[in-house]
């Protein structure tokens, strides 16, 4: 625990979306900065500077180990998120995680189970679900029955460790997580079924490093309450007019188009909202002090991963999946 009562928290991962974990944490008056971790010693070292906290290190036991430290942000590479996520639960910490939450179902419910165990909470940060737009669309549209959701990107650079396939599985775990969860958020249904084609069709000719991975998805999802989502992902060029993120949703009186990067939503084709994100440390700060279910709690991400998976599944195999939560 923190000094006057506030909440302790230290980072694992000190590079971009470390960098967001950070801001969130240095702004909320409830938390005390204790510490960052990083394998690169001056990128720790860099973020204390930056944000202050007692100590900076390579090892994140020292996190783990430290009293002071009541959550623990994680903000590494997708293969390392399960281990550590587990290791921070069996530590008795609270824990914001960076999406995916894993990158398998199977690791995904290792993680729900230590947590489970701990009594602890879990935020992950599916960015999207924090956005004042898509947050109106939720309020407004209680489940629409037709949807498609779009994240169209520049060509990638495949030296970054996201498009690895071991440590980060490429576009699908790194973006197209966004995007499922969101759809599911707003279709508020679990998906039973999706038929997804595409594959490797902007990195032909063994341009990624394993054959598995998919640059390209063109996916159709079923939910439980019958609607039904499309959903597109590639790097094969970004539009500027609609940006990179781009979802449309109708349920069957009104409609809602999210754009600018979901910034902002156009309802009925004239009435347009640009309201501003909410802020997300409070929430899991609100979360544990009321010990209720943070605002973005473990079934999501199961369900994400799980859908991504299938999704892969289907483009492999050229069939319709099932899919069945295991919650």
């Amino acid at each position: 625990m923190g000094t006057n009562g506030r909440l302790g928290w230290a980072l694992i991962g000190c590079g971009g979306a470390g960098n967001g974990h950070a801001r969130y944490a240095s702004d909320t008056p409830d938390v005390e900065v204790r510490g960052f971790c990083d394998v690169r010693s001056n990128s720790a070292k860099g973020f204390q500077e930056q944000y202050g906290g007692d100590y900076h290190t390579t090892d994140p036991e020292r996190v783990f180990s430290d009293p002071s430290v009541d959550i623990v942000s994680i903000a590494t590479s997708h293969s390392s998120h399960a281990d550590l996520a587990v290791a921070a639960f069996n530590a008795g910490k609270h824990l914001y995680l960076e999406k995916p939450m894993a990158m398998t179902t199977a690791d995904c419910l290792r993680i729900y189970e230590a947590m489970k165990t701990a009594d602890r909470k879990l935020m992950i940060n599916f960015s999207i679900r924090f956005s004042g737009a898509a947050r109106e669309i939720k309020k407004r549209m209680h489940s629409p029955k037709v949807s498609h959701g779009q994240c169209m990107m520049g060509p990638a650079d495949l030296s970054r460790w996201r498009w690895h396939a071991e440590e980060g599985g490429g576009p699908l775990y790194d973006v197209g997580v966004h995007a499922v969860d969101l759809l599911c958020w707003i279709h508020d249904a679990d998906p039973v079924e999706v038929y997804a084609t595409g594959g490797q069709i902007t990195h032909p000719d063994g341009e990624l490093d394993s054959p598995d991975t998919v640059d390209t998805a063109a996916a159709t999802i079923r939910f439980a309450n019958d609607s039904v989502a499309t959903f597109l992902m590639s790097d094969a060029g970004s539009n500027t007019v609609i940006s990179k993120w781009f979802f449309e949703f109708f349920d069957g009186e009104q409609s809602a188009v999210l754009y600018e990067h979901f910034s902002t939503v156009t309802f009925g084709g004239d009435e347009t909202l640009k309201p501003g994100p909410i802020e997300r440390m409070p929430l899991l700060v609100e979360a544990i002090r009321n010990d209720t279910d943070s605002y973005v709690p473990a079934r999501p991400g199961i369900v994400s991963t799980l859908l991504v998976e299938k999704i892969t599944e289907s483009i492999h195999t050229g069939r319709p999946q099932k899919i069945e939560i295991p919650l």
